[in-house]
């Protein structure tokens, strides 16, 4: 029962670090914040960062 609940916070950890890939923290960066905190807490703060510098919004021409 362990493993599952460990492998399930784990996978949750990795979507914040997918979804946070294009933010300042980037993958790793968010991932490794959610597993020190908690993937909740990494969600929140990826909706408050802004997106990195390198990743420019495109818009129309």
């Amino acid at each position: 029962m362990l493993l599952i609940v460990l492998v399930i916070y784990l996978l949750a950890c990795a979507l914040c670090g997918f979804m946070g890939r294009k933010t300042a923290f980037g993958f790793i960066g968010h991932f490794l914040l959610a597993i020190f905190i908690t993937p909740v807490a990494s969600f929140v703060i990826q909706a408050i960062t802004r997106p990195g510098t390198h990743y420019k919004i495109q818009g129309r021409d």
